[in-house]
């Protein structure tokens, strides 16, 4: 397979390239941009990446070359070589390490999600995330924690944003992730017998005095004002994080961590 080596900044597939930094451009086209080794790695092993770029004077290490090697060794995803000033016009990123992949979005629907019927569910519902940053780590913690899926309602940052996924440490790729709305939601998690805890500052039980063994969603509200009223009368119990300090909240993911922690903990037997 032969590569192309594109120099100039004002090449159509660069400034193709260029357009996925933005909401509109990545709709539009239907794709979006995987950047960085670590993410770009993972997401090679669970998903079809179309187009591989590359800038070796960016490579930070012998592990960038050798996985160009592989990719062209393999010969199934396309190879295109860009220069630096190319490369520093579709990058998102600041010390980039010279490694973008284009992958198509996709629908990220509820009928999508696989459960597993031998072991009960646990489900991440986040509720109006606004920042990018937030919605990336709860990937991470999604993933880390043993959640089934992450379910995005009312959102407000795209989840192919750039900064989602380079959040997401690769998560992205490996956490099963849905958007709808939460009176869909609702009815999908009473479907499968899933019954929906908010985590809500109003709440009267802890979150260690409610059951998360058997099949539940954890619903997180946004940073700024928490859990929308439209969620209000589609929760089964409210929980809330005890709070000994001024503040009357935390960041989103720490909250979320923290109710899947438990989860955990009362699953593998914890007293």
């Amino acid at each position: 397979m032969s590569e192309e080596f594109i120099q100039s900044r004002q090449n159509p597939r660069v400034k193709a390239l260029q357009k996925l930094q933005d909401r509109a451009g990545r709709r539009k086209l239907g794709l979006f941009a995987i950047e960085g080794l670590r993410e770009l790695s993972r997401a090679v092993e669970t998903i079809e990446v179309d187009e591989i770029y590359f800038c070796p004077e960016f490579f930070k290490s012998e592990g960038h070359s050798a996985f160009v090697d592989k990719i062209r060794a393999e010969g199934r995803i396309e190879l295109c070589r860009l220069s630096e000033g190319a490369f520093e016009k579709v990058s998102n990123r600041e010390g980039c390490d010279g490694l973008l992949g284009v992958a198509k979005q996709w629908g990220g629907q509820l009928a999508d999600i696989a459960l597993d019927e031998a072991k009960n569910a646990l489900i991440l519902v986040a509720d109006g995330i606004e920042k990018p940053g937030n919605l990336g780590a709860l990937m991470r913690s999604a993933d880390a924690l043993g959640a089934d899926a992450l379910v995005i309602t009312n959102p407000v940052s795209d989840i192919f944003n750039p900064a989602v996924i380079r959040a997401s440490q690769g998560a992205f790729f490996s956490v099963q992730t849905a958007v709808s709305t939460p009176a869909e939601v609702s009815y999908w998690l009473k479907q499968h017998n899933i019954s929906a805890y908010g985590a809500h500052l109003g709440a009267q039980k802890f979150l260690w005095q409610a059951d998360l063994k058997s099949p539940v969603a954890i619903v997180m509200g946004c940073e700024k004002d928490g859990l929308g009223e439209d969620w209000s009368l589609l929760l089964d119990q409210r929980i809330k994080i005890p709070m000994s300090g001024m503040s009357d909240s935390m960041n989103v993911n720490v909250a979320a961590a923290v109710c899947l922690y438990e989860a955990l903990r009362q699953r593998r037997g914890g007293a």
